[in-house]
């Protein structure tokens, strides 16, 4: 053990009598350009975290903000009424705002749960799930959920074509297999972010279990959805597969609308 440390310690110490060298070779013009490009990362470093430098050293300006907004939120509410909220909610409340103080949508749910939380006639109403389930929101959403509290439901259509193929069988006189197969899911009159956006929205407001699906018997396509250019645009690009009469295009219309959890929710937080 003492040989194996004895000899760490002397190639530490032959390291350190080239070290020199080492340094008057970083003179050379190839190895002082590759020195500016890593002296680069340290400051490309910096500079993606000059926003979380500027939290830290705002964060009392941010808590103050907050209370700004709960002043706005609650200047309609009997001040009896105001009362200390549950810590198990306003801790990780305040904290999650703090971070989200530069974005409307998601700074304006915290703020909204944080003022039912201190309302003794709609306190009890707050669950400490809320918190978590915004973290897990983005701005968009947000204003999807709006959109769906607002509405009721969100008209969605799918859109597809299938090609066919056809096998002649003794027992089942023709089969039809599916050959290839294109297809939009979920296209809606939304316009305000891209269509992506939109199918990553659905799928994360689902997941929370703030939105249900519903299965429409009514195939008729809503008004709003025909004039989006998300429909007619995915609508004319799948048609024009259609080369052949094997291929068949076909619309299939759904929606979604808010689940209890979500109901309740966005009337504390939205």
């Amino acid at each position: 053990m003492k040989d194996g440390l004895d000899n760490l310690m002397g190639a530490i110490g032959d390291t350190l009598k080239t070290a020199p060298t080492l340094y008057e070779d970083s003179l050379q013009p190839t190895v002082q350009e590759v020195g500016k490009f890593v002296a680069r990362i340290p400051r490309a470093i910096n500079a993606a975290f000059s926003g979380l430098d500027k939290w830290i050293l705002n964060k009392e300006y941010n808590v103050d903000e907050t209370k700004k907004l709960l002043a706005q939120k609650l200047e309609n509410v009997n001040p009896e009424k105001i009362v200390e909220p549950e810590p198990y909610v306003a801790v990780p409340a305040i904290q999650a705002i703090s971070y989200s103080m530069n974005n409307e949508e998601l700074r304006n749910l915290y703020a909204n749960l944080l003022a039912k939380a201190m309302n003794s006639d709609t306190k009890d109403m707050v669950h400490p799930s809320f918190v978590e389930i915004i973290k897990q929101m983005s701005p968009i959403d947000s204003l999807i959920l709006k959109e769906i509290s607002q509405s009721k439901f969100l008209p969605l259509v799918d859109l597809d074509v299938k090609e066919y193929e056809s096998t002649n069988l003794n027992i089942i006189p023709t089969i039809e297999k599916i050959a290839q197969r294109y297809s939009y899911p979920n296209v809606t009159y939304i316009s305000f972010t891209s269509y992506e956006s939109i199918l990553i929205s659905l799928d994360n407001l689902l997941r929370l279990r703030l939105i249900e699906e519903r299965f429409s018997l009514n195939q008729h396509i809503p008004q709003s959805i025909q004039d989006s250019s998300s429909y007619i645009t995915y609508k004319k690009e799948l048609q024009n597969l259609m080369v052949s009469s094997n291929w068949k295009y076909n619309e299939s219309l759904h929606s979604v609308t808010l689940s209890f959890l979500g109901m309740n929710f966005c009337d504390i937080c939205i």
